[in-house]
């Protein structure tokens, strides 16, 4: 079992952009000092107060040079509105300035509007997205000059002059909402995972997946790596912690809704009608709190509750990687630094004979 810490680096209207970025460098730090196994970024693009993060290598090398011994990774690039060969030199230099503790995680991103303004077409992104993984997985395995003549990238005479401190390459994440893909992913040897906000019940058919696939790709048990990521809060008492949680979950959907309406006003038909499906959810998601919270599409809780709820989830789905967002809507620090006591001090020790393996042994 491993903890991790996921961030949007969502902007915040109590602080400026400088002083947002400079508590995300504190949220590594603490993350780093409290033991954590991984922190994860996001990128998105045009959303206004939603992301701070429109360059994973920016936002990763805050991570490098904060941190000294936690594993740390995007989770994702968002591979179809990317050229593929500038990210990879990228993070090439972020393995070796971290002294190989990086992970990758590559997507086809989930907003419509962030490709419509790139100037990709929405319905290319899969087919962008798997010929830049198949150009990464050569790139990653080729030795001397290569050339990559494809149908939306083409690379001519690559001369790598560096290559991932950790070889062949650091752990590869792809998380996914599709059976097919866990599957895949798995056979692969890679991680993946999914989110909260989707409930648990949507993952009932897609991890089982990736499970098999991993069984069939012949890897060892212990290098699995499936996660849920789900906003977290932790307090003293369980009212206190569900009056922050109603409060600041609202304040984060409404950024979640600002980015489904983008998509929708930006694309049409059936792509349009998907975000406006996503913005009806999201809607009923803050409408019943409560029953948000009784479906686990958050956890938040006293110590003891939230052992309880990952306790609950893990047996539901069988991840090993718990991966919460502790700094959200407009949580004070304090608040967010008292989470991770908890954490550290009452959660995570309830699953101590669950971590034994150290996650630098999964690259």
């Amino acid at each position: 079992m491993y903890f991790a810490v996921f961030s949007h680096i969502a902007q915040k209207e109590s602080c400026s952009i400088r002083q947002r970025l400079e508590e995300f460098v504190a949220e590594a730090q603490l993350a780093d000092r409290s033991g954590l196994d991984y922190m994860f970024t996001t990128e998105h693009h045009f959303t206004g107060r939603f992301s701070l993060s429109p360059s994973q290598p920016v936002s990763l090398a805050l991570i490098a040079q904060a941190t000294r011994r936690i594993r740390f990774g995007p989770m994702v690039v968002i591979l179809p509105i990317t050229q593929p060969l500038r990210v990879l030199e990228e993070l090439i230099i972020l393995d070796h300035f971290s002294g190989g503790r990086l992970e990758l995680g590559f997507g086809r991103g989930i907003t419509p509007h962030e490709h419509v303004t790139y100037g990709v077409e929405p319905h290319e992104d899969k087919e962008r997205f798997q010929e830049a993984l198949d150009f990464l997985a050569k790139a990653m395995s080729s030795e001397g000059r290569f050339s990559w003549l494809g149908k939306h990238y083409t690379y001519i005479d690559v001369d790598l002059a560096w290559r991932f401190l950790q070889q062949p390459h650091p752990f590869i994440w792809c998380p996914t909402n599709t059976p097919d893909n866990a599957y895949e992913y798995g056979k692969l040897g890679w991680g993946t995972g999914g989110f909260g906000v989707l409930g648990a019940g949507f993952y009932e058919k897609v991890f089982p997946e990736y499970r098999r696939g991993w069984a069939e790709g012949g890897h060892p048990a212990e290098g699995q790596r499936l996660c849920y990521l789900t906003s977290t809060i932790i307090a003293d008492t369980d009212s206190e912690a569900r009056d922050l949680m109603y409060e600041h979950f609202d304040r984060q959907m409404d950024l979640f809704k600002l980015e489904r309406e983008l998509s929708r006003e930006a694309t049409g038909g059936d792509l349009s009608r998907a975000a406006q499906a996503s913005l009806t959810r999201l809607n009923a998601l803050t409408a019943d709190m409560k029953a948000s919270d009784d479906d686990l599409r958050f956890l938040c809780g006293s110590p003891d509750t939230v052992i309880g709820k990952i306790k609950a989830l893990r047996e539901r789905l069988g991840f090993n990687v718990f991966i919460g967002e502790y700094s959200f809507g407009e949580l004070p620090f304090e608040v967010v630094e008292h989470s991770y006591e908890l954490l550290v001090s009452k959660v995570m020790p309830a699953f101590a004979a669950d971590r034994e393996i150290e996650p630098a042994d999964a690259g």
